[in-house]
């Protein structure tokens, strides 16, 4: 225990502690357009206080704190709950590195933020939810045929216990991982390669959801000279997807203007409705 805190000021250590204990219900800001990434500013807020100590004071450094506070809080993010300390403990030692360097590219904060999550939590969900969670119900599943009170708390401590170590250790691993690692992998150039390659892979990923996801199923029919003609099979035919990609484009558009996730949800909804009353949809 003394080594994980090896090398850390006392601060540290007690601010690293607040993140763990933070990051046990970072789920209760969850939403559907940010899934967890809200939280993210929720369990650094004691940290990024820390940074700026003076923000209560000086009106330049509280304004810089509150950048951070919301640039942390806008971005997507979502993970399995027991490696997220891992990510939090990296980007609390990321924006100690932007705090004390001016020349630092917080852009790389979302790049790292966007690349590290689906590996981590692919890696997470494996062990916990497919590999461990059986076994340990394996292990209870018996008592609770029997009626035995012994069967859920046995699930509940077995399969709690671990994640919850693995949790703290994860919490001081990562800020150590993050405070020597990150400004050599940043002087090498490889914290521009990863931003610029998970913009790129951002961009293909939302690319195919909006094929998969995203449907306008439009009904019309054109009665030309006793030819029927599908309205849906015109702007395919212009090109494949055009309708739902322009969808996708505006409601981009409209959440750049700042308007409300749920008055566009609202206003599909209207748009749905109105068309399925008249025959469009």
């Amino acid at each position: 225990m003394s080594k994980l805190k090896e090398g850390l000021s006392n601060d540290e250590v007690k601010l690293l502690n607040s993140m763990f204990w933070r990051s046990n219900n970072y789920a209760i800001a969850w939403c559907y357009s940010r899934m967890l990434g809200t939280s993210v500013a929720w369990v650094l807020y004691p940290y990024i206080s820390w940074l700026y100590p003076d923000s209560d004071k000086d009106p330049a450094q509280k304004q810089r704190k509150l950048k951070v506070l919301d640039r942390e809080s806008k971005g997507f993010f979502n993970i399995t709950p027991q490696v997220a300390p891992l990510c939090y403990s990296i980007f609390a030692a990321m924006e100690k590195e932007a705090a004390e360097k001016e020349d630092f590219d917080v852009s790389s904060i979302d790049a790292v933020k966007a690349s590290i999550q689906g590996p981590l939590s692919g890696i997470g969900d494996s062990i916990f939810w497919v590999t461990w969670r059986v076994i340990v119900t394996g292990i209870a599943l018996p008592y609770c045929l029997a009626g035995n009170a012994l069967g859920p708390i046995l699930f509940a401590l077995l399969f709690n216990i671990p994640g919850f170590a693995l949790r703290y250790y994860l919490t001081f691993i990562g800020y150590k991982l993050g405070t020597g690692f990150i400004s050599k992998v940043y002087e090498s150039g490889l914290i521009q390669l990863l931003t610029k390659t998970a913009a790129t892979i951002g961009l293909v990923m939302i690319g195919g959801m909006v094929a998969q996801q995203v449907s306008i199923p439009i009904n019309l029919v054109l009665n030309l000279s006793g030819a029927e003609l599908n309205v849906l099979d015109i702007f395919n035919g212009i090109i494949p997807g055009i309708l739902e990609l322009s969808l996708a484009i505006l409601c981009l558009n409209l959440i750049r203007k700042k308007t409300s996730i749920m008055k566009i949800i609202f206003g599909i909804f209207a748009v749905c409705i109105l068309g399925a009353a008249v025959g469009i949809f």
